[in-house]
């Protein structure tokens, strides 16, 4: 099967097909990129549903590797959820996790907001930088929250690594997109 991008450039939408006339249903960055397993986009490929159940994933991860590590692998940014302290922090841990689910909706091709599983709608529209400002995230707490904490969330949920590596990866991998993040 080939592929056909006009282009593909961090949170810009690419007009994307393939032979088989596939076009991603939502505008989200990493909407045109293309699952190996199915020809399709993440979303597309996996749904809502799936994107739940990763989030939740990434957040048993975290919730274990705060508990056996500390804040030593992934910062202390996590537990500060909750507190305001910085203003990033001030959502409680529910409204923190439904709008990550969100968020991971939306950038891969879904739609731009959910009801997530507290009922609440999310929108996943979301400006990193300012999601992330106060909290100081590093480059090395960055890339063990890929490497260990994301990646194993997808497996884990069934995802396969060469969707992993060819719809999932490429936007959080993105240097660009990780400048959003580091340094905030």
């Amino acid at each position: 099967m080939r592929f056909v991008c006009l282009s593909f450039v961090l949170f810009t939408v690419a007009a994307c097909a393939n032979d088989d006339g596939y076009k991603p249903t939502g505008t989200g960055p990493a909407a045109s990129l293309i699952c190996m397993s199915s020809g399709k986009n993440a979303f597309d490929t996996y749904g809502t549903t799936a994107f739940v159940a990763v989030n939740k994933a990434i957040f048993a991860n975290v919730g274990a590797e705060v508990t056996a590590h500390m804040s030593t692998n992934v910062g202390d940014s996590f537990t500060k959820i909750g507190t305001g302290q910085p203003a990033a922090t001030s959502d409680n841990a529910a409204q923190f996790e439904g709008a990550l689910g969100a968020f991971l909706v939306y950038v891969y091709g879904g739609p731009d907001s959910i009801t997530y599983t507290d009922g609440q709608v999310y929108s996943g529209m979301q400006d990193m930088a300012t999601a992330h400002t106060g909290l100081g995230i590093t480059s090395a707490q960055y890339d063990y929250f890929v490497t260990s904490i994301v990646v194993p969330a997808l497996t884990t949920s069934g995802v396969p690594m060469d969707d992993v590596s060819s719809c999932f990866a490429p936007p959080i991998t993105s240097a660009a997109f990780k400048a959003t993040i580091v340094g905030k």
